[in-house]
């Protein structure tokens, strides 16, 4: 009748080709799994500060100055009502006259930037870098750090231009062994 020893060589071949992609794709699997070390699909943590508790602001006077004046001077009008709205989020590092001013929003709100309304359409942020401007005096309980504190337009185009720079003096108080920004003088406006 009909003979199949013809038709049966080529099913073969095939299967042993099927079989041998099969043998190659679960090799270079494991091969890849070996290397890597790692089999599960579970991410593996990165660099990350979850349980630890991380003070930012340090605890040395110049290191409280430059920190707490940067977030003072930090705005970001599309989420800020005013420039209160920074130095609020300074408050745990306040005292004196600084930290009566952020407990409250002012009855009156401050006189608007004039670019303001501007930056907040746009999506702005300001960014100050506060830098150490000469020596720090302590006496006693009260630190005194000369800063320049200068602030950039960030826009979201990824452009900066440079806004403000300021030199001012920051008076700090030593509460029960934490150093806190009370009061600070612009000196001079630079730009």
């Amino acid at each position: 009748m009909f003979d199949t020893r013809h038709r049966r060589r080529p099913t073969i071949a095939v299967v042993l080709a099927a079989l041998a992609v099969v043998l190659i794709v679960a090799v270079g699997t494991a091969v890849a799994l070996w290397v890597t070390g790692d089999s599960d699909d579970t991410p593996t943590a990165g660099g990350t500060d979850a349980g630890f508790t991380i003070d930012p602001v340090g605890t040395d006077p110049i290191d409280v100055a430059t920190v707490v004046m940067a977030g003072v001077f930090t705005w970001q009008p599309a989420v800020q009502d005013s420039t209160w709205n920074a130095l609020h989020t300074q408050a745990g590092h306040l005292t004196g006259p600084m930290a009566t001013a952020a407990a409250q929003a002012p009855s009156q709100a401050p006189k608007p930037i004039s670019d303001w309304a501007a930056w907040a359409c746009s999506g702005d942020t300001l960014t100050a870098v506060v830098r150490t401007d000469g020596d720090t005096t302590v006496d006693g309980d009260t630190a005194t750090v000369p800063v320049t504190i200068a602030q950039t337009v960030q826009h979201q185009s990824g452009q900066a231009t440079p806004y403000s720079t300021y030199t001012a003096r920051v008076i700090l108080n030593d509460i029960t062994g934490e150093w806190k920004v009370s009061n600070y003088l612009v000196v001079g406006i630079i730009q």
